[in-house]
């Protein structure tokens, strides 16, 4: 269905905390797809996190960027980009991919593939290779697709503070996020509740 080519470039001397992400997009995901595949990314990626710091770190980076958006959901979007709500965090960096830029460094960039497979009228199954991967590219990982995908598509944008407070909500009680019922169960139920609200508040206005 479609497959996404990370690097996560080398950091520079003279701003260490900044990372810096190219994505390479090929095949087609249907933009209404692109947000679940996005929640099985972060429920599986929490998984394989575990206990790590950045697990939390994660999560505090995403909810607290949610509970700031979830406000402005309705509010006209160029309005909302051109005030800078859309950028997830200010250490990522998302740049476009030139092949063989990373040849002359001293360490090359980590690289890492999405693969979304399924047939287009079923639920889309992800895998990310290599399987076994730091915990530093797992936390860029996900907020570098989250980030990739709200600058091609509203929806996305629109939709996912929704989803990330109804995953904080499933993990505060229902199941911890390292806990493999939250991998499997937590995107569905963030689904869920992504449309009860929009369903909700479109009946209101």
């Amino acid at each position: 269905m479609a497959s996404f080519t990370l690097e996560l470039h080398p950091r520079g001397p003279e701003d260490p905390q900044s990372q810096r992400v190219s994505v390479l997009a090929q095949g087609e995901l249907p933009e209404y797809g692109q947000v679940w595949v996005w929640d099985m990314l972060y429920a599986q990626q929490l998984f394989a996190l575990g206990d790590s710091p950045l697990a939390g770190e994660l999560r505090e980076t995403l909810e607290l960027w949610a509970v700031n958006m979830s406000s402005k959901v309705f509010q006209p979007w160029d309005h909302i980009r051109l005030k800078g709500h859309l950028r997830l965090s200010e250490d990522l960096e998302l740049v476009r991919p030139v092949p063989g830029e990373d040849a002359a460094a001293p360490q090359p960039g980590q690289v890492i593939d999405l693969q979304v497979e399924g047939a287009a009228d079923d639920l889309p199954r992800i895998r990310v290779s290599p399987d076994i991967l730091p915990p530093e590219a797992r936390y860029w990982l996900v907020l570098a697709m989250a980030q990739y995908f709200i600058a091609q598509n509203d929806m996305f944008a629109r939709e996912l503070p929704i989803h990330l407070l109804a995953f904080r909500k499933y993990h505060a009680d229902i199941n911890l996020p390292q806990t493999a019922a939250a991998a499997e169960e937590a995107p569905f139920y963030a689904i869920q509740k992504a449309m009860e609200y929009f369903q909700s508040a479109g009946g209101a206005q």
